[in-house]
């Protein structure tokens, strides 16, 4: 398929244009026409994937995988390290789970 992502990062796609690659690529997958995962399929990591599931805007992912994730929770400022996971999306700001 196609890195939404990457695809954003070089200006290729719009965010609406993501939203609705990522939405067919859904349909697809529960209509049983894709093989693999949909996140495997959209170039997605496992975090990217989980972000999504939480509701972040396409863009600001995008964002994140070209300059990195952000290093602390935006309400506290409590270190997360997103790859241990600990953390949810709320309003596109990541937020550990102690201060949803």
């Amino acid at each position: 398929m196609t890195d939404i992502l990457q695809k954003l990062i070089d200006n290729e796609i719009t965010v609406d244009q993501a939203h609705d690659i990522l939405d067919q690529t859904i349909d697809d997958f529960h209509d049983g026409k894709l093989a693999q995962e949909i996140h495997e399929a959209l170039h997605l990591d496992n975090y990217e994937w989980t972000a999504i599931c939480h509701s972040i805007n396409l863009g600001v992912l995008a964002e994140w995988r070209q300059s990195g994730w952000p290093g602390s929770c935006s309400q506290c400022g409590t270190e997360i390290d997103y790859k241990k996971y600990g953390w949810t999306i709320k309003n596109n700001q990541l937020k550990g789970l102690n201060c949803c």
